[in-house]
């Protein structure tokens, strides 16, 4: 079952690339739960200024890749599994003392069939 997954998240990316990077994808509102299906691609928009890291919990979402447009950094995500995924954003440069909790996004993913 776990190589199915990585042939389809192989095959997936190969499609990715092959197209372009021209796929539809649903653009994740931050600390706004979202449902994905299987297959789907998610975007992560960020400020390319802020050199955000991007953390996750769960496996339902694969990173397939990452571009810059426009000041904005897009992080692509296909949903790859069945279950729950949190992503977390959290800008880079914060100085000594700084609140994290503050300044931390969250994405929210359920992936269904």
């Amino acid at each position: 079952m776990q190589s199915a997954r990585v042939c389809w998240a192989v095959a997936g990316v190969a499609a990715f690339y092959a197209c372009g990077g021209t796929l539809a994808s649903v653009r994740l509102q931050p600390e706004e739960p979202m449902t994905l299906h299987i297959g789907e691609i998610a975007a992560v928009h960020v400020p390319s200024e802020r050199h955000y890291t991007i953390g996750s919990a769960g496996s339902s979402l694969v990173l397939m890749k990452q571009k810059q447009q426009q000041g904005t950094t897009i992080y692509f995500y296909r949903a790859a599994e069945i279950g729950n995924q949190t992503l977390v954003a959290t800008p880079g440069g914060l100085g000594l003392g700084q609140c994290i909790s503050c300044v931390t996004v969250h994405y929210f993913i359920e992936v269904i069939q």
